[in-house]
């Protein structure tokens, strides 16, 4: 008797425990929060991290698809596009801000492109097929945005 006393007990450890754990549907939404709470202050090593946690649970989250409820399903689909509207917006940011510092680099490679403006018209016609290319202007027009 004390033998199936134990067993019983021990099920219902091992029960209660796998109740306790997290699906993924949760650990994504808990992900998104903590990336949304902070993605202003994140490193590149703090995105790299975050978009490894991410990919694994995405993963895990695909490959358990059908065990979830439609609850779970829509909080994991919901995560998912918190967490890609993240991307794009830090994405943007940074694309601005490199943007942004290419200003003074584009200045001076116009000027040294049109020191050698011989050289370039000739890359320009004999390897890229560009015969009757108006380097000077073309050069004028790209400064003008530039300025």
């Amino acid at each position: 008797m004390n033998m199936r006393r134990f067993l019983i007990l021990l099920l219902s450890a091992v029960l209660l425990a796998s109740c306790a754990v997290m699906r993924a549907p949760a650990r994504l939404e808990r992900l998104v929060d903590r990336v949304e709470r902070s993605a202003d202050r994140y490193t590149p090593a703090q995105w790299q991290r975050a978009n490894r946690q991410y990919e694994s649970l995405v993963k895990e989250y695909i490959h358990n698809y059908r065990r979830y409820t439609t609850q779970e399903k829509r909080t994991a689909m919901s995560a998912i596009g918190r967490y890609h509207a993240l991307l794009v917006d830090h994405g943007i940011k940074e694309s601005v801000g490199f943007i942004g510092s290419l200003g003074s680099y584009v200045g001076g490679l116009i000027d040294i492109l049109k020191q050698d403006a011989g050289a370039v018209k000739d890359f320009l016609q004999d390897v890229m097929g560009m015969k009757g290319t108006d380097l000077s202007g073309m050069l004028d027009r790209l400064q003008k945005y530039v300025q």
